[in-house]
């Protein structure tokens, strides 16, 4: 998943904490940093106080964050000078599998949808940049598959993919037109 720069000020000065906003899996760890933010603007080295907000996990003095062990959603809190600045966490089970379709002249296709052959509930339909992400899937292991019968005359694609926690599988897929056979005419 992305990760950016929360930024909480109170136009004097603030706490910028990084990654935020943050999807962590299940028990897994994520080291969080803090930065201070002058009257200027210029961001300043600090040495803060870390705490959780919500039944999310846990933090060292260090930043280094640990995740509980089922789904929940709260925040990391980094505290100096009386300012505190604060990360958006959700701790999940599941994963997620994007990627990009696109045919065999590598030009980007929208329209496609790619989906979980074992669970075709599980399944996105690619954007305007051949783009598809989809979300909230148990971990294990799967058969990605295309249905690519809005782009013609089209052969299916698939792939094994496996799905961690807390991580996005990339899988990209290439269209490829069938080969067609003409049939030899015979004259009378």
């Amino acid at each position: 998943m992305p990760a950016g720069c929360g930024d909480i000020t109170d136009g004097v000065g603030g706490i910028v904490i990084s990654p935020s906003p943050a999807i962590i899996g299940v028990n897994q760890t994520q080291f969080f940093t803090a930065l201070g933010r002058d009257a200027s603007g210029k961001l300043i080295a600090i040495s803060p106080t870390w705490s959780v907000s919500g039944n999310i996990g846990s933090i060292t003095s260090s930043g280094l964050f640990t995740a509980g062990a089922v789904d929940a959603t709260g925040s990391v809190i980094a505290t100096a000078d009386s300012l505190s600045g604060s990360a958006a966490v959700t701790v999940t089970t599941t994963g997620w599998l994007g990627g990009i379709v696109s045919d065999s002249n590598g030009t980007l296709v929208s329209g496609i949808r790619v989906y979980l052959k074992e669970i075709p509930t599980y399944g996105d339909g690619t954007d305007s940049a051949g783009k598809y992400l989809i979300s909230y899937i148990p971990p294990g292991t799967y058969e990605a598959d295309i249905d690519a019968s809005a782009h013609g005359n089209t052969e299916a694609a698939s792939a094994e993919v496996t799905i961690v926690i807390g991580q996005t599988t990339t899988q990209n897929f290439v269209l490829s037109t069938p080969t067609t056979t003409v049939p030899p005419t015979t004259t009378l």
